[in-house]
């Protein structure tokens, strides 16, 4: 059995502590020190009796431990795990963290402060690391946001551009369809008319796209409208491209539906387009429509081969749908605005599909 009394042990600790100890009297002279402290400062353990605390600390610290730890001490009782900086013998500093405790007397008086100090270079270096790692995530994501800014905004830019001679060519074709041609000139004249809707479908799909990534969103111009006659509309619109194909509508909506016309009209003709492309040409494309509890509900249904589960998940997503199914013309953007309108709307777009058939639906509250 030990013959050392409790204060011995607590001594015959920290002495051997891997950790600084240091204990002074309540105006911050020295009156302890272990071997540690001692060892990182590079003096004897004598000569650091009587010494002030303040005396060790660089700069910074000795001023920081005047003015805000020791009146703590005196008036908390304690502080904990407070970053400061030692003064070596050698010149050099060393990063250290303290704690500190004041044994008081029965009267409540301060009698002792004992501080505990600990290394805390590799914590330095981990904290000056985290912070250089958060400026490089911050200066990339910056540099990323500044570069999609740039190119959404040439996207815009190009669109804009693109649509001046799309115009003459297509006034060029319209003025050449008047005059008398031969059955290979009027061909001719047929594809390229044919050729500049293509292509003013996709600039105003490049432009939709560049103004919601950049933040403006898909503008409307609400209107009350009867519903059946746009989808009447835009099957007529579509058979001319797709004679030998079947479309069948069901209706049940009474009442009249607050909506941009050209949106939802682009949107449903996207949707029914997608089902003339690449459902079965032997199944009848389906447009059930209706209205109940103050819903708009729209299904553009199709037969043909399932879309894949993976491809399903992305459908909205621009960029995606031609990477699937590249023999198709277009950029993939088509169902991304159809489901950007659909938001625009108050509503969303919703997709399915099994092996029978694929079905889009949109609804929108009224």
């Amino acid at each position: 059995m030990s013959n050392l009394s409790n204060e011995d042990h607590l001594d015959e600790f920290l002495e051997n502590s891997l950790s600084g100890y240091i204990s002074t009297t309540p105006k911050g002279e020295i009156i302890k020190a272990n071997s540690r402290i001692a060892m990182w400062l590079g003096l004897e353990r004598e000569q650091l009796i009587g010494k002030r605390m303040t005396s060790i600390l660089a700069v910074g610290s000795r001023i920081f431990y005047e003015t805000h730890l020791a009146p703590m001490l005196r008036l908390k009782g304690f502080f904990e795990e407070v970053a400061a900086e030692l003064s070596l013998s050698d010149g050099s500093k060393m990063q250290v963290l303290i704690n500190g405790y004041a044994k008081k007397d029965e009267n409540g008086q301060p009698q002792e402060m004992r501080l505990n100090i600990y290394r805390a270079t590799e914590r330095k270096v981990y904290e000056d690391n985290l912070r250089h790692a958060i400026s490089d995530a911050e200066n990339t994501i910056q540099t990323e946001r500044e570069l999609a800014i740039l190119r959404e905004q040439f996207i815009a830019v190009l669109g804009h551009d693109l649509r001046n001679p799309l115009g003459a060519i297509k006034t060029g074709s319209s003025l050449l369809g008047r005059s008398v041609l031969s059955d290979r000139d009027k061909s001719i004249v047929s594809t390229i008319a044919k050729s500049s809707l293509r292509m003013e479908e996709l600039i105003a799909n490049v432009m939709d796209f560049a103004r919601v990534r950049l933040g403006g969103g898909i503008l409307l111009a609400l209107h009350e409208v009867m519903i059946e006659p746009i989808i009447t509309h835009i099957i007529d619109e579509l058979m001319i491209s797709y004679p030998e194909r079947s479309v069948i509508t069901y209706f049940n909506a009474k009442k009249s539906v607050r909506c941009d016309i050209n949106r939802l009209s682009q949107m449903l003709s996207n949707l029914l387009a997608n089902a003339l492309t690449h459902g079965s040409v032997d199944t009848p494309v389906k447009i059930i429509t209706e209205i109940q509890d103050d819903i708009l509900k729209i299904t553009v249904i199709n037969g043909g081969r399932a879309i894949p589960t993976d491809v399903l998940e992305t459908l909205f997503e621009p960029f995606t749908r031609e990477a699937n199914t590249p023999s198709k013309q277009g950029l993939g953007l088509g169902l991304y605005i159809a489901s950007q309108i659909a938001k625009a709307h108050g509503g969303h777009l919703t997709a399915s599909s099994d092996t029978k058939e694929t079905s889009f639906t949109f609804q929108m509250p009224l």
